[in-house]
């Protein structure tokens, strides 16, 4: 694999603000935690905001609840940014609802990848357009629509709503059914390949939902014209407090060389000093990142990885199964969630600063695709995440080094033969 290069920003900007000045004072007496801040901040590829309210949503019905709510309040805009939107159950609700508003006047935008929403009928978004809902596809995979087929491997993998520009979703949860029950209804692996999946998402106000909207803006550009604001700045209105939290947003931008999202993950596992709980999907690390965990581990970092106990890529669970033995022999305590598909990407360092999006720890996400993570600055709202993460591991097996020595031969040949073309996967 080839190595990661971040950049590094100045932060005489976002210190010249006094709210977040004052923000900061509250970590003044914990070196370590301004440590972990300040190097998370300088890889960041936007500026830390202040003034922000955010709140954790676990899973399927609690995330569509909370969107489904603000969508109906709209007033000017509804901006929607997914990977999947399927045409099952929850995408035609969610149409339904997106059409009754355009009805009402309010404008709404959808942008969904090609290959994320390939299993979804043309004619289901076509009627979307038909009543008036603006609707593109990102990178389709007709050459005739899309000139620069090199660019397949480069997918749309964010999930942004933004409402009238004040209020802001993102996390790992697509529009489909395999959200529709909650995972603590334990599907198991017979079941939860198709329902119950287990995700986290956030609903976020303040200034921080200017960022979100600003990379919908990118996106929706780069899959067509331009967005012009027709009376004054209404998709990007002036940032107002909604709470105390210090939020930034962190992306990944295929067309670009900023590799902020790499560095953020990176900054966080070299600069723990207590509690590193990680939460991932698909996790299949470079070098890098994994030797910067096993270092965490060994100057004294209480490390925790809950991954998947099954999964709807195996190949991926293998290359995630073949990082378990160096992690084990370091000390990183490995639990399997058993009762349900894993879906979520989160992390939470020194029990303050928290990373939920949409992005997975491997090289697709870190390279190819675009990606949105949001990280989040607050000891109450990383107490929420850390007990979401003990929920998580109390419904997992853990994995130990004894146990995990006495794998197959096949097992051992599987992870192998991932590690041969990892950097696919």
């Amino acid at each position: 694999m080839p190595p990661i290069v971040s950049k590094q920003r100045v932060l005489s900007e976002d210190e010249s603000d006094p709210l977040l000045k004052a923000a900061l004072e509250e970590y003044k007496g914990d070196a370590a935690v301004r440590e972990l801040v300040t190097a998370v901040r300088q890889s960041s590829s936007m500026p830390l905001t202040s003034g922000n309210r955010v709140g954790a949503l676990i899973d399927g019905p609690q995330t569509y609840a909370a969107i489904e709510a603000e969508l109906k309040t709209a007033k000017h805009h509804i901006h929607l940014e997914t990977f999947i939107f399927g045409a099952d159950e929850i995408g035609r609700r969610f149409g339904d609802l997106l059409a009754q508003k355009r009805k009402e006047g309010v404008e709404v935008r959808v942008l969904y990848d090609s290959i994320g929403s390939m299993d979804t009928p043309k004619d289901f978004f076509e009627q979307l357009r038909k009543q008036g809902i603006e609707v593109r596809e990102f990178r389709p995979m007709n050459p005739v629509k899309n000139p620069r087929i090199w660019d397949i491997n480069n997918r749309d993998h964010r999930k942004i709503i933004v409402v009238d520009g004040k209020v802001g979703f993102a996390g790992g949860i697509n529009i489909d059914s395999t959200y529709s029950s909650p995972s603590s209804s334990r599907p198991g692996p017979k079941r939860g390949i198709e329902d119950g999946w287990r995700d986290t998402h956030m609903r976020i106000q303040g200034p921080a939902v200017k960022q979100l909207q600003t990379l919908f803006l990118q996106s929706w550009a780069e899959a067509g014209e331009p967005l012009q604001a027709k009376d004054g700045d209404q998709y990007l209105p002036p940032p107002r407090s909604a709470g105390d939290t210090l939020i930034t947003i962190v992306s990944n931008d295929s067309e670009s060389d900023d590799r902020s999202l790499y560095g953020t993950y990176l900054a966080a596992f070299t600069h723990s000093s207590s509690r590193l709980w990680i939460t991932h999907a698909y996790f299949a690390p470079n070098p890098e990142l994994l030797q910067a965990l096993e270092g965490a581990s060994r100057r004294g970092v209480d490390v925790r990885l809950v991954v998947p106990a099954f999964t709807d890529s195996r190949i991926v669970l293998n290359a995630t199964q073949a990082t378990f033995t160096p992690l084990l022999k370091a000390g990183v305590k490995i639990y399997e969630l058993k009762d349900a598909l894993l879906h979520a990407k989160t992390v939470v360092i020194d029990g303050t600063v928290s990373i939920v999006g949409s992005a997975n720890l491997d090289m697709r996400s870190f390279v190819h695709n675009d990606e949105v993570n949001a990280i989040v600055v607050d000891r109450e709202f990383g107490q929420r995440m850390e007990e979401v993460f003990k929920r998580d591991e109390r419904s997992s097996r853990p994995v130990t080094l004894e146990r995990w020595e006495k794998r197959s031969l096949w097992q051992r040949m599987k992870e192998f033969g991932v590690k041969l073309f990892g950097y696919w996967i």
